[in-house]
């Protein structure tokens, strides 16, 4: 605004008289030069502000796992002046794709990359788990270590629950306690009855559904939640032939063919499951990173956000809360 000032004070001097211009020239500097002068405290308070901020961001980084912030975009945390997540431009990286999210824009990271990867081909590792030992349904003679399969399998699974990516938290944490009840089941199998191994302990004892069958909800219901998300039909498939093939076991309800049956149609929708995951792409199996960004914030920085949000964009802010 001095310079403004200024400009227009000089645009008046051409214009006037040169007397006119001599006797006001004084004048239209003084003012400029009072105003620098009384504005040059309140410029340094932003700078303090800024780097106080910046170090409070440092803090919450860690937080962020879900955030992926590496590289540039977290040299833009950094420097960015506002609290973390409400500056959507603390996580874009520049030169790549930024995503509109609910809370700021996105890109993705090599972190996230490696993350949504790693979750792939844990999946594909349960996938080949299942076609292992249920290859011993049929081929009980095969030289197949199903407790070796089972217990890779058992653990793919565990990795696949870490890296899912779920906005409901306590939802991820329920599935990954049913997981640990049906593991520390099937180590309970293993550790008792040695000379077997787990999957034809609980062939010949459907009682046993009761060990490991916490593991293979939580399995369920990692289809539903790619059922629900990505619309895939095997998925949906999945969520109704799982639990119906281990209850049908364990009420013995089903005869042997149609156990037998459902073992087919299990590996045949888990194969397609972990293939047609490698098609999508790496943003859509990540979903809205804003949210996992801003969850991972602490209360107060939420309330900090919310705020900023609020006097920035009200409209947007309002239709984003849902009070339109």
């Amino acid at each position: 605004m001095t310079t403004a000032r200024a400009s227009i004070a000089r645009l008046a001097t051409i214009a006037a008289p040169p007397a006119a211009s001599r006797r006001r020239a004084p004048t239209a500097r003084a003012p400029a030069a009072r105003a620098t002068r009384r504005r040059a405290p309140a410029l340094a308070a932003p700078r303090a502000r800024s780097r106080s901020l910046a170090s409070s961001s440092s803090e919450s980084k860690s937080r962020h796992r879900r955030g992926g912030l590496d590289g540039v975009a977290t040299r833009a945390v950094e420097s960015s002046s506002d609290a973390p997540g409400s500056d959507a431009s603390s996580y874009v990286i520049p030169g790549e794709p930024a995503y509109p999210g609910l809370y700021c824009d996105w890109s993705v990271t090599p972190t996230d990359v490696a993350e949504v990867w790693s979750y792939r081909v844990s999946l594909s590792s349960v996938a080949l788990s299942v076609l292992a030992c249920s290859a011993a349904a049929f081929a009980p003679d095969a030289p197949v270590n199903l407790n070796a399969a089972y217990f890779t399998g058992a653990g793919s699974l565990g990795v696949a629950l870490t890296l899912i990516h779920m906005y409901v938290d306590p939802i991820k944490k329920a599935m990954q306690a049913m997981w640990l009840a049906g593991f520390i089941g099937s180590v309970g199998i293993a550790a008792t009855h040695p000379d077997v191994s787990v999957p034809a302990f609980v062939a010949t004892h459907p009682a046993a559904v009761w060990l490991v069958g916490p593991m293979f909800a939580a399995l369920t219901g990692v289809a539903f939640k790619e059922g629900m998300c990505y619309g895939k039909a095997e998925c949906a498939a999945l969520f109704f032939v799982v639990p119906a093939t281990l209850l049908g076991h364990l009420t013995g309800v089903g005869s042997e063919g149609f156990e037998k049956g459902a073992i087919v149609a299990w590996c045949a929708l888990i194969a397609a499951f972990a293939a047609r995951k490698y098609t999508q792409e790496v943003k859509d199996d990540i979903g809205d990173k804003s949210v996992f960004i801003f969850n991972d914030l602490s209360e107060e920085e939420k309330r900090a956000w919310t705020m900023r949000a609020r006097e920035r964009d009200p409209v947007r802010f309002a239709r984003m809360m849902g009070e339109e």
